[in-house]
């Protein structure tokens, strides 16, 4: 029978807020602040939700109507 190895997550580190996304707290865990290398489905979950700065009509980045 094959060993079990538990998953190891790797979360996404919002460098805005100085914290982990999906709200996680300590320092043993895993994080990264590159999305393509995010694991946690909660972390990747809210990454999806998060404006981007490529979704910014160029008028409202001109105007600073940009939601943040």
């Amino acid at each position: 029978m094959d060993a079990l190895m538990p998953i190891s997550l790797v979360h996404y580190y919002d460098t805005r807020l100085h914290q982990i996304l999906c709200g996680l707290r300590g320092f043993d865990h895993r994080s990264t602040k590159h999305s393509r290398n995010v694991t946690c489905p909660s972390c990747v979950g809210l990454l999806g939700k998060r404006p981007t700065m490529t979704a910014l009509s160029p008028s409202d980045a001109a105007t600073g109507n940009a939601a943040l």
